[in-house]
């Protein structure tokens, strides 16, 4: 099985991350949504969006490939994020995940066959889950498993 680490709204707290990577040596990825606060360098081996709060981070979106696996991902704070709207943007990229932030509630959903994901926010958490990041898991290309980690 292989593991995608994915988080986002960190909002300056670098050693939540250091403490994430510590507790998933071995995954193949580390994807962060957005809002860290901090520079790409900083939060490495974490790839990064810009989220709202972003002044160091450029990209507004990523396309990352990860195995057979087309993931886009987005902060999300520029755009409407009806599922529909979230399906077809990944479906227009020939994506078959679409990730995002900026609303610190987790959420994940397959909608007509596209995997969308919020890993809900590690600082200023929204709902009754608190803290929280996910991990997709990559047991085979019919098996992916989404998991929410509350810190």
């Amino acid at each position: 099985m292989e593991q995608i680490v994915v988080a986002s709204d960190s909002h300056g707290n670098k050693k939540i991350l250091d403490e994430i990577v510590l507790r998933h040596p071995r995954a193949i990825s580390y994807l962060h949504l957005g809002d860290s606060g901090l520079s790409q360098d900083e939060i490495y081996p974490f790839i990064s969006v810009k989220g709202n709060n972003d002044y160091l981070i450029d990209n507004e979106f990523r396309i990352v490939n990860i195995n057979f696996l087309n993931i886009y991902m987005v902060h999300g704070h520029k755009m409407y994020l009806s599922k529909e709207n979230m399906a077809s943007k990944a479906r227009q990229n020939n994506c078959n995940f679409f990730i995002f932030g900026h609303t610190h509630r987790p959420y994940f959903e397959i909608y007509q066959n596209v995997y969308l994901l919020n890993p809900g926010a590690l600082a200023y958490p929204r709902g009754n889950m608190g803290a929280t990041y996910a991990i997709i898991n990559i047991l085979d290309k019919e098996q992916i498993k989404v998991e929410f980690i509350q810190i």
